[in-house]
């Protein structure tokens, strides 16, 4: 059973100009809401420069909101393994393509989707991704299929 999903939305066409402009309070809110969400969510440049990082479960990994806005995706992981995964899963999010992967981070197990961000244009100008932490349940069951049997 699927608990998430990033998906591309298509909204029909109207004739308002779009602006990003938004009320001090709306931001507020808006970043309030972002920062309990049981996830992690960020943004990168196309060099694959951390641009945003949010998200309720950032305090598993001993981070704060924004902290490591700026730095490169290589710097921030440790493990040659998983830099590797992550960094092909943004280089495939930056040719027009979804990623899903697994990503175990600071003992955590975490579900990961990456997609291309695009400005008004289409033109990608960067990734999107959301991290979901697995429950106790789902830890276990992929323990058992990773298990050799025999």
């Amino acid at each position: 059973m699927k608990q998430w999903e990033l998906r591309g939305i298509t909204a029909p066409r109207v004739n308002v100009t779009p602006t990003w402009e938004v009320s001090n309070g709306s931001a507020k809110s808006l970043r309030a809401l972002v920062d309990q969400f049981p996830a992690i969510v960020w943004t990168t440049d196309t060099d694959l420069r951390f641009t945003t990082v949010l998200g309720g479960e950032l305090d598993r990994l001993g981070l704060w909101p924004n902290q490591i806005v700026g730095s490169m995706f290589f710097e921030f992981f440790e493990s040659d393994h998983i830099r590797a995964l992550v960094v092909a899963a943004h280089l495939r999010a930056l040719h027009g393509e979804m990623v899903t992967f697994d990503l175990d981070l600071g003992g955590s197990l975490f579900h990961s989707r990456v997609a291309p961000l695009r400005d008004s244009e289409g033109t990608v100008i960067g990734a999107v991704g959301v991290a979901v932490t697995c429950d106790e349940s789902e830890r276990m069951e992929r323990a058992l299929h990773l298990t050799p049997v025999g």
